[in-house]
């Protein structure tokens, strides 16, 4: 046996193996190139995970008319509530990677519902794909008229010199805003008696009629109340102030440095959808997020613009989940 032809073969083997192996990366390559220069093909399901006519709903359509007009195709809103957001996350997330099944991401279900579904074992870092972190929704600390508190130190003071707890409402156990409270107590080192309702709405009828004392909500509910008079503004939980509450401080301004609390929304995508896909939501959204249309939308239900690069999305949970998940476990949040 000739070593000279057996290296020969050797050599002219793996010399066709090669090129085989690049020939098929070739046409997978010119395949997702071609899907992602034809996606959107047929109209594109955006599942969001509450019920319609809250702040998330309507950024969610916000997004699919954004979406509409820019990739000249439909894409139709669906609500899925239920489980605190993970019915629809869990509905998206075992779709087809195709791009033709999306989710609205909202900060809670994301964030928080991990740890208080803790037996669904719902992770969202390993089961989305994240296209874009589209606007946030800043937290506000409010208070009925009657507490003498018109500062955020006043109310710390009254807090713990008061012989009887204040009491903090909320939407429910293991809402957000019952989430972003715990989070304030336990930076300002004070304990509120928690009450928590069926939803914002009858939460913040209560604070009106001073049956209840101090509550963190959103602000697209919040700031008509405080505009009118019949709730006092300490501070909003985010880093900038908000465009409908101008005047009141960010809780960072107030010495809370690290304070960055947000009902944030995203565009979600399942895991395994083509990173060109991805591209192309992004690229779209953030193009519309340039836009004053798209802006004043936002502003409208109180919102701010963000947009930037998918990991920006990524980086939001793998700060949040495990910051919630301390907060749930001190509280004792359950989930309503």
């Amino acid at each position: 046996m000739n070593p000279f032809n057996n290296g020969r073969r050797a050599a002219l083997s793996s010399i066709r193996t090669l090129a085989l192996l690049t020939g098929a990366l070739c046409v997978a390559a010119g395949s997702s190139a071609q899907t992602a220069a034809a996606y959107p093909a047929k109209p594109v399901r955006l599942i969001v995970p509450f019920a319609a006519g809250g702040a998330v709903d309507l950024i969610g359509r916000q997004m699919a008319v954004a979406l509409t007009e820019a990739l000249n195709q439909a894409f139709v809103v669906e609500n899925r509530p239920g489980a605190g957001g993970l019915l629809a996350y869990e509905q998206v997330a075992a779709s087809a990677p195709d791009g033709y099944t999306l989710a609205v991401g909202a900060a809670g279900p994301l964030s928080m519902s991990p740890s208080l579904y803790k037996d669904r074992n719902f992770d969202p870092l390993t089961r989305f794909d994240p296209v874009i972190w589209y606007a946030s929704t800043p937290g506000v600390l409010v208070v009925n008229p009657n507490v003498k508190a018109g500062k955020v130190s006043e109310l710390v003071g009254l807090s713990k010199a008061s012989k009887q707890q204040l009491n903090m409402g909320s939407a429910g156990s293991g809402s957000i805003n019952h989430l972003m409270g715990e989070y304030f107590q336990e930076k300002s080192g004070i304990k509120w008696l928690h009450v928590p309702y069926k939803g914002s709405a009858p939460a913040l009828n209560e604070l009106m009629a001073g049956r209840i004392d101090v509550m963190m909500d959103i602000v697209p509910t919040a700031s008509p109340l405080v505009s009118s008079g019949k709730l006092r503004a300490l501070a909003v939980t985010t880093p900038k102030r908000s465009t409908l509450l101008p005047d009141t401080p960010t809780l960072k301004e107030l010495g809370y440095k690290d304070f960055d609390v947000s009902s944030w929304i995203s565009l979600m995508a399942p895991r395994g959808t083509p990173p060109e896909v991805v591209q192309k939501l992004n690229a779209a959204l953030n193009k519309a997020l340039q836009t004053p249309t798209a802006r004043a939308r936002l502003q409208v239900v109180g919102a701010e613009a963000e947009g930037g690069a998918p990991e920006r999305v990524t980086q939001r949970l793998q700060l949040e989940i495990p910051r919630w998940a301390g907060i749930i476990k001190s509280s004792g949040a359950k989930a309503d």
